[in-house]
């Protein structure tokens, strides 16, 4: 996907104030240090071909929210910014439990974070070009693998994962990671919705906090689907007002007669807005993936989120005390059950848990085996 920069800038102004909300200067001075620090070497060793040197802005503006986010919420200071006498021993790891990205592309963001002192992996259904450019011990951390969610694993047995891992040549993840592991989901499509969902199945009576960044909009079974548009904050009843007049859109958004370039203009600008944001695809995913994460016990903070390359919403979830409520109210067994409530609900459109399995291991033999780009894979 092309994301061209418009501007130099980044904030991440909080929908839902609270103690954890981080100062959009803060955010900004950190991103002004990364970008004089990192910028320019990154973009003179740029080595993809569908990509744009200048998404290495968008990629630091990421790492500064981060880097904020987890300064205020683990205390945990980036060693770029430790004198080395406070520190006997600068390779030692930060106070920080690790981080995964489960969609890392080109590498950029897990590189920042890495020199930053943070420790973590990233990993991609393919290997890219840039991943060779980086330090070996950063190439270490930047690791090919297909994820198969967990319900699907299961549906599939052992000997269903073994037959997929040897006919791909890759290695299967089915989303175990250690507890406290924070996840980060930008761009991750097909895995967006499936973020909250892992976060809970990996630790269901502690689940680990996410940071999900929406783009393109697929289904549980990793086909292209757009969710009917969702609820925003406002002073209808609950706090929400139903941008579509409570209506099912069955997935479809009002479009201008073709031609009128005039209206679609004015409905692109209208996006950029909180209003218009939930009208959109983005806005439309970012609801149900918040819905989703608030239905197994998280309580989900929202914040704008501008970078260089677009105006988009941030979905933070289990980074405040008290968020998450899923032992107190759900228990271990009640987040199970829920998840496998949801799996089968969002998967009936696919013909069911089972049929939604055979579809993802479908789609992704076809982006193992180049029949469809990194963001399309097509079913033959």
């Amino acid at each position: 996907m092309e994301r061209r920069p418009t501007s130099r800038n980044v904030s991440l102004s909080w929908l839902d104030p609270s103690p954890n909300s981080i100062s959009p200067h803060l955010i900004q001075n950190t991103y002004a240090r990364l970008k004089l620090q990192y910028a320019d070497a990154l973009q003179k060793n740029w080595a993809e071909d569908l990509e744009f040197p200048t998404q290495v802005f968008e990629h630091i503006s990421l790492a500064a929210c981060l880097i904020e986010l987890w300064r205020k919420t683990y205390n945990a200071v980036p060693a770029t910014e430790q004198p080395s006498l406070s520190r006997p021993n600068p390779t030692a790891p930060i106070p920080f439990p690790s981080f995964v990205d489960l969609a890392c592309g080109n590498g950029i963001l897990v590189y920042i974070l890495l020199k930053e002192g943070y420790q973590g992996v990233g990993y991609d259904a393919c290997r890219r070009k840039s991943w060779t450019t980086f330090p070996a011990e950063v190439q270490a951390c930047l690791k090919e693998r297909i994820f198969l969610p967990g319900p699907f694993a299961d549906v599939l047995g052992s000997q269903g994962r073994d037959d997929m891992e040897l006919e791909l040549g890759v290695e299967i993840h089915t989303g175990g990671f250690p507890g406290g592991t924070f996840m980060i989901s930008d761009h991750a499509d097909e895995l967006t919705v499936w973020t909250p969902l892992m976060a809970a199945l990996a630790c269901p009576r502690d689940p680990l906090p996410f940071f999900v960044v929406p783009c393109c909009s697929k289904s549980l079974a990793g086909g292209e689907f757009r969710y009917p548009p969702g609820k925003r904050r406002g002073s209808g009843e609950d706090g929400m007002v139903d941008d579509n007049g409570g209506k099912e859109s069955g997935g479809k958004q009002t479009q201008p007669e073709s031609g009128d370039l005039k209206a679609l203009r004015a409905i692109k600008l209208e996006e950029k807005t909180e209003a218009g944001f939930w009208m959109s695809m983005a806005g439309s995913l970012a609801a149900k993936t918040m819905g989703v994460a608030e239905e197994i016990g998280f309580e989900v903070e929202r914040a704008w989120f501008r970078t260089p390359g677009a105006v988009n919403m941030a979905l933070i979830g289990g980074c405040r005390s008290g968020t998450r409520e899923n032992e107190k109210e759900l228990g271990r067994e009640g987040v199970l059950e829920k998840i496998r409530e949801i799996v089968e609900t969002e998967c009936a459109k696919d013909g069911g848990a089972e049929r939604a399995a055979k579809l993802w291991i479908e789609r992704t033999r076809c982006l193992r085996l180049g029949q469809g780009t990194v963001h399309h894979a097509k079913i033959p």
